[in-house]
């Protein structure tokens, strides 16, 4: 066997598999979210193949842009609104930073 290759040793598998599993407890710690219990996570296991895994990241890919297209409408019809109060929100900063200087100004004089 040369130096580059590397033989798969069950000793090594068992780590990675404990490297895994302290990395989900410690995901669980820190977010609250524990993945085990994630209805992908049942699905994944229940893969037979790689390409059960592939069109399960497939059809998870395919949902995530629907959901991103769903949400650009609503983006859509919300910016002209924000564009409309964010240059009434700088056209009232300016008047009210007029009347605090004008404030100021008569309470130096009083």
């Amino acid at each position: 066997m040369s130096s580059t290759m590397q033989a798969t040793s069950p000793t090594s598998s068992t780590s990675n598999t404990q490297l895994i599993t302290d990395a989900l407890v410690d995901y669980a710690k820190t977010t609250g979210i524990d993945l085990s219990k994630n209805p992908f996570a049942a699905k994944i296991k229940r893969a037979n193949s790689p390409e059960d895994i592939l069109e399960l990241l497939q059809e998870r890919e395919k949902a995530f842009k629907d959901y991103r297209e769903g949400n650009q409408t609503l983006i859509n019809c919300l910016s002209p609104a924000v564009n409309i109060i964010q240059a009434f929100s700088g056209i009232l900063g300016t008047a009210v930073g007029l009347v605090s200087d004008t404030c100021h100004l008569v309470t130096l004089l009083t």
